[in-house]
């Protein structure tokens, strides 16, 4: 945690850990807000309970041809998804500090986000997770084959090495970023990333 060794550290913040599939977003968010006593909000649980909301199912997982992404689909999944991820951060962080997860793969989704940005007044740090491609594309077709992840994941998250050939592209200014490699994601130690991320918080460049 920041805990009381660290008395300069906001009570309220918002961090985000972005990177792209596969990357650990969501293994190493959970962890980093038990480190920093802070709320967990997954951007990827608010995206399983949009699609499961249609019945019997969602075309996207039964259309060999439909597109769920923005400016393609019928329904606009997308944006409902990032209108309710962005409302709680926008909600949450006015009563406690947050910890969330999410990519950001397209432009129409940043631009949501440094929309709710200007309203969310408090500190940001960005956690910007990245890796081997090759690593990276293995990670997420043994997630996707496991049957451990729900099928809008498993469907949409496999993609091919051009989807990880560019580097990911952090959503904060430099000075908000921490930068983690997570080839080996095992070797990724929670506690040394929340004091990272707290000396970005009780620094001088804050949101």
């Amino acid at each position: 945690m920041i805990g009381p060794v660290d008395t300069d550290a906001p009570e309220r913040f918002l961090v985000l850990v972005t990177g792209f599939a596969a990357a650990g977003k969501t293994t190493l968010a959970p962890r980093l807000a038990d480190e920093l006593d802070a709320l967990w909000i997954s951007r990827d649980h608010i995206h399983e309970m949009v699609y499961a909301g249609w019945q019997p199912r969602h075309p996207a997982l039964t259309s060999e041809t439909y597109d769920p992404r923005v400016g393609a689909s019928t329904y606009q999944e997308g944006s409902v998804v990032w209108e309710l991820f962005l409302w709680m951060l926008q909600r949450t962080t006015t009563r406690v500090p947050v910890v969330a997860d999410t990519p950001f793969n397209h432009d129409w989704n940043r631009s949501m986000f440094r929309s709710a940005a200007a309203r969310i007044e408090v500190p940001m740090v960005e956690v910007a997770l990245h890796g081997d491609p090759d690593v990276l594309l293995e990670r997420a077709r043994v997630r996707a084959a496991s049957g451990q992840v729900h099928e809008i994941k498993a469907r949409f998250s496999v993609n091919d090495l051009d989807y990880y050939a560019s580097p990911y592209q952090p959503v904060l200014p430099a000075e908000q970023v921490v930068h983690v490699d997570t080839t080996e994601l095992g070797l990724v130690d929670p506690a040394d990333l929340a004091q990272r991320v707290g000396a970005v918080l009780r620094g001088p460049s804050r949101s």
